[in-house]
């Protein structure tokens, strides 16, 4: 098989994957919300997907196979609108069945292999078997440089058993000493939490003290607090008074400017008014003016028409009388060339005559 053959089984090979990679798009997530992305694919695909899903109950239902046919065309489609699959993969890409994807993950390997076969020249297949058997014999050195490697570990673990014995009896040294100082932080303890206990006492008696400090003081602030509270209470109904007073003022300034409103907005719904009426005049006039216009270009068309018209018929009776000159001037010098010729006819008649008599 040449290079162009097996270029052509590859790209058939690749179109077939590529049309699996967009059947995978129809998932039931995809039938189902169908009505939901239409903005986003447009109404073809979504009535493409929607013939698909009834398709797809008819098949259940019936068992009769119908999917090939909205399959095909949804491949087409997308085959046609790289962007549209993009926006699919993109929606429903987490949706694909674990079963199609690994179905397409060998179907790519079978791909690749096949493609490999197709461009390996028999020198390469003979060089890929002699690597083969290169590394077969490798493997079998491997084999037995394991097994020695395993009787040293065996012998190594041995050693390593007698260092973790030794280990572990140290290690139960450390934990009798550990137990020691265990009692001895025990001990500790309770002689710090006595010592603590004490600590205690001396600053609860502290704080109490400080405390009846404390209360007097803030009942002394109590008093001074209700003092400005009194206060502020006084200077809070002078402020009422003041705000009730500016309140008023504030009403009667507002009453006085809705008046003045009033009067502007009935005077400018007049002025309004007029100008409705005036613009409504200017439109009529612009409408006549128009028909004026259109009246006017027509009876220039049609002048310029009659213009036109007569213009031809001058030049067309020009024409004729020209031809007739024409024809006559013809025609005289036809006859006159005519009568010529019978003149000398006669002429040779009568000379003709006088030799005979002669």
């Amino acid at each position: 098989m040449n290079i162009v053959e097996a270029a052509r089984v590859m790209t058939v090979l690749e179109e077939t994957l590529a049309d699996l990679r967009r059947i995978s798009l129809i998932t039931s997530g995809s039938l189902e919300s169908v009505q939901e992305i239409e903005e986003v694919v447009g109404p073809d695909l979504t009535s493409l997907l929607l013939q698909h899903r009834n398709a797809a109950t008819k098949v259940q239902l019936e068992g009769h196979d119908c999917l090939a046919p909205t399959s095909l065309s949804f491949c087409r489609m997308l085959k046609k609108n790289p962007p549209l699959e993009q926006q699919l993969e993109q929606l429903f890409s987490d949706e694909r069945s674990q079963g199609t994807m690994e179905l397409i993950a060998i179907l790519t390997a079978v791909k690749d292999r096949t493609y490999r076969r197709l461009t390996t020249t028999m020198e390469e297949e003979n060089s890929e078997q002699d690597h083969f058997e290169e590394v077969c014999r490798r493997e079998e050195r491997a084999g037995k440089e394991r097994q020695t490697l395993e009787q040293q570990l065996h012998i190594e673990r041995r050693e390593r058993s007698k260092q973790i014995n030794h280990v572990l009896d140290l290690e139960a040294r450390a934990r009798n000493e550990r137990e020691t100082i265990t009692t001895t932080s025990v001990q500790q303890a309770t002689d710090l939490a006595e010592r603590s206990k004490q600590t205690m006492e001396l600053d609860l008696a502290s704080f109490t003290e400080r405390e009846t400090f404390l209360r007097a003081e803030v009942e002394k602030l109590k008093l001074e607090r209700d003092t400005v509270v009194k206060e502020n209470r006084e200077e809070e109904l002078m402020l009422r008074s003041k705000r009730n007073k500016k309140t008023t003022e504030v009403e009667e300034l507002l009453k006085q400017f809705d008046e003045e409103m009033f009067t502007k907005e009935t005077a400018y719904q007049e002025e309004k008014r007029k100008y409705e009426e005036l613009k409504e005049n200017l439109a009529r006039c612009e409408r006549e003016f128009g028909e004026l216009q259109e009246q006017a270009k027509e009876a220039r068309e049609t002048m310029e028409k009659a213009k036109e018209e007569k213009e031809r018929k001058a030049e067309r009776e020009k024409k004729q009388r020209e031809a007739a000159v024409v024809i006559q001037r013809s025609w005289r010098a036809h006859k006159q060339q005519t009568s010529g010729k019978k003149d000398e006819g006669k002429g040779k008649k009568k000379e003709k005559k006088g030799k005979k008599k002669k």
